[in-house]
């Protein structure tokens, strides 16, 4: 231990010439300086080690018992920088590359997508830029592969799924896409049917001969406008066309609380910075946490690597948000307001785009456990033919 010791303080080892040179080491040792390593050479010559702090006195007692020193080897980290201090050109180059390897092993080289059409891709490539994932970014500076996946998918409304993983430098976006089924065209002869049960609001027939007028009540399948046409012993095919509008009723259910207690961003936030060596957080820019009263924190830790070696420390990003606790309160008749608009809303995703709302109707409400339970009768007018192939048997 003290040789350590002794190797990272500095030491020289140098050579004591005169014909007390035993009175020398004795005094030295008397006087507390380290001295070790005493090799004789002759009667008048000696080696000794002695230590960088405490040559000065030692060369005080040489003067007093006129002796001479002659310095052989200088050893120890003190003269070992010394000596790279000189080079310091190969030193700095060498630092520099580090450096530069390091910036290099952490940026965004290469991005792949898989499993989607020309169209998806640019879109989802799109996405990702607006979220920071591009070439030449640091992986560090990115949200987490957990973050980017959840994103892009809210993003991108025409695919089930993406995966997101890091290789390395390499990101890779696997999609699968929504399989749309294409709406059959159907050709040659056909009658129209209706799709759901409904009262005839109104008919626009093109082509065919109307089965049914306003004010007619049909079932799912009933015969709106048929494909024959012309004589009865003798009627003529053809491919009908039209619109037939009906009146629908749909039936929704909803149930909206009295009392709410939720949570809401205010839009102040900090960010501090940090890096993980051994589990140890040392804090490197961004030392405040804000004065929230309510708070969210959440965590960012990027592993750092050196070409392809994970390096035992990571880049952490605390990012601090400030919360309001907001408590909202309905009397019944608001919650029925309330309850009206999100049955509505709902309902409208339901329907087809051309479709018209043009009536509603509460058909029950209570209250119970703190929420009032809406059901909503709707009357929606809406094309409810569907084009049904006739079938020809031959000889006709």
């Amino acid at each position: 231990m003290k040789t350590k010791w002794n190797h990272l303080k500095g030491y020289v080892r140098v050579e004591i010439i005169g014909q007390d040179s035993s009175s020398f080491i004795n005094t030295c040792i008397q006087s507390g300086i380290s001295i070790w390593d005493i090799q004789p050479l002759d009667d008048n010559r000696a080696l000794v080690s002695i230590s960088v702090s405490d040559v000065q006195r030692a060369r005080r007692i040489l003067k007093e018992n006129k002796l001479k020193i002659r310095i052989k080897e200088k050893k120890g980290t003190p003269f070992l920088l010394k000596r790279m201090w000189k080079r310091n050109g190969f030193i700095l180059g060498m630092l520099s590359f580090i450096c530069l390897l390091f910036l290099l092993s952490n940026m965004i080289w290469n991005i792949n997508v898989t499993g989607a059409n020309p169209k998806t891709e640019y879109e989802l490539r799109k996405a990702a830029v607006e979220l920071g994932v591009t070439k030449g970014k640091f992986i560090f500076l990115l949200p987490n592969v957990r973050e980017i996946q959840r994103d892009l998918t809210e993003k991108m409304d025409n695919v089930t799924w993406i995966g997101v993983t890091q290789h390395g430098t390499s990101y890779r976006f696997e999609v699968v896409e929504k399989e749309i089924p294409e709406a059959k065209q159907v050709t040659g002869p056909r009658h129209l049917v209706a799709t759901k049960e409904a009262v005839i609001h109104s008919v626009f027939v093109e082509k065919g001969q109307p089965i049914v007028g306003v004010n007619d009540y049909v079932k799912k399948g009933s015969l709106l406008v048929s494909g024959l046409i012309g004589k009865e012993k003798k009627p003529q095919l053809v491919s009908a066309k039209g619109e037939i509008w009906g009146e629908v009723w749909y039936q929704t259910e909803v149930e909206v609380p009295l009392n709410t207690s939720f949570q809401t961003y205010t839009g102040k936030s900090k960010n501090r910075h940090y890096v993980s060596l051994f589990g140890l957080n040392v804090p490197v820019y961004g030392f405040s946490e804000g004065e929230f009263k309510d708070k969210t924190e959440t965590l960012n830790e990027s592993p750092l690597y050196l070409a392809k070696w994970k390096m035992p420390f990571s880049y952490i990003k605390k990012e601090i948000r400030e919360t309001d606790g907001v408590k909202r309160s309905y009397s019944k008749a608001e919650a029925i307001e309330v309850g009206k608009k999100m049955a509505k809303k709902e309902l409208s995703k339901k329907l087809p785009e051309d479709a018209k709302i043009n009536g509603e109707k509460v058909w029950q409400q209570n209250v119970s456990n703190g929420k009032v339970k809406l059901t909503m009768l709707y009357q929606v007018i809406e094309n409810i033919a569907s084009a049904q192939p006739i079938p020809i048997q031959q000889g006709e």
